[in-house]
């Protein structure tokens, strides 16, 4: 098991998928037409060539939205066009493509995502948060590389369900969809020494509840300076000011960060898709990897910490009055309301689009 952070894992993708012989799965929650989706695709295509069973799954999302921007967007409308012709290659190369999650009428389940990224080729797979664009690449991010035969089996398995449409939930040493939450609380909740948190978006006042009533004694969590969803961060100096009255320490990368991982004591490491908020956890489908190898956790640790420091609660987060109380309102409105109505709407959603 290796952990590759971004230009790791692009570089030894590259070369896994030039060199694939058997199969090649990809499945991302979206796939760029830019400079980096079309390398990855030409990679695709070639391996299709030779021979090698090439499928690929992708999130609806992607052909709304490119570069996180709407594809009517007039600024990336020609990227929009490149990557709706991308998969058409892809596809006349012989590649089934198969997009997951369709928003339907009015954008009714817009809430509810594939939001997995796995990729298996031939005799090792990756979990992770990396998809498949210029700036996923470039963000600071990891995939776990393995070549565990059980695991790389249990993810093949996981992508011939997704791709039939079977929304099915797997626990083990992979856990997907309504498995991840369970396992996600009971590691919080045992954890005697430790926890480290890191989720690039802000947490739910339901986390926010369940990391205070933790016993670990330091509890750390990892957040982005400033939310990259506009909306969100009107939250985030309640959920900080709650945070810190449970004695959580929080945490920043000097960066954008779209990693997320949960370490318990040093020998419980969570990694893969998930967000880890009930709204991944209620509302997607999602891909997570639970590793107990401490000699990992150990090297994981090291890297991944090793260059967080101490975010400084200062102007927004120590905000009173109204700005505080509209802070609140807004994370108890999308904590009870949003993430509920998306919750009793995700299992209606169909799982694929017919295309």
């Amino acid at each position: 098991m290796r952990l590759l952070d971004n230009g790791e894992f692009v570089e030894d993708l590259h070369r896994t998928l030039r060199s694939a012989e058997r199969r090649v799965l990809v499945q991302v929650m979206t796939f760029d037409g830019d400079a980096s989706g079309l390398t990855v695709a030409d990679l695709l295509v070639d391996a299709a060539q030779r021979g090698v069973e090439v499928r690929l799954l992708v999130d609806c999302f992607a052909l709304r939205y490119v570069s996180d921007r709407k594809a009517t967007d007039p600024e990336v409308q020609a990227e929009a066009a490149e990557t709706k012709a991308m998969f058409a290659r892809l596809r006349a190369a012989g590649v089934p493509v198969t997009f997951t999650q369709p928003f339907g009428p009015v954008l009714f389940f817009g809430l509810s995502r594939n939001h997995k990224k796995l990729y298996v080729v031939d005799d090792h797979a990756y979990v992770g948060g990396i998809n498949i664009s210029d700036h996923n690449f470039a963000w600071r991010d990891f995939m776990i590389r393995t070549d565990d035969p059980a695991i790389v089996e249990a993810l093949a398995q996981d992508f011939a369900r997704t791709e039939r449409g079977d929304r099915r939930s797997v626990s083990g040493a992979v856990l997907t969809n309504r498995r991840i939450e369970p396992a996600f609380t009971e590691i919080v909740r045992s954890a005697s020494r430790s926890l480290v948190l890191a989720s690039p978006y802000s947490l739910d006042v339901g986390i926010v509840k369940l990391l205070g009533q933790a016993r670990a004694p330091v509890k750390t969590v990892i957040t982005a300076q400033q939310n990259n969803y506009r909306w969100l961060r009107t939250v985030e100096p309640y959920i900080w000011r709650r945070l810190a009255r449970s004695g959580v320490e929080l945490h920043t990368y000097p960066d954008f960060f779209h990693a997320r991982f949960l370490l318990a004591d040093d020998d419980r490491l969570l990694v893969g898709s998930s967000n880890f908020s009930r709204h991944s956890f209620r509302c997607n489908q999602e891909v997570c990897l639970l590793i107990t190898d401490t000699e990992f956790i150990a090297g994981f640790k090291a890297r991944m910490l090793a260059d967080t420091a101490s975010l400084e609660l200062a102007g927004s987060a120590h905000q009173s009055g109204a700005g505080a109380g509209w802070g609140q309102f807004v994370a108890r409105f999308y904590f009870h309301v949003v993430i509920g109505a998306a919750r009793l709407v995700a299992p209606l959603s169909p799982a694929l689009a017919r295309r």
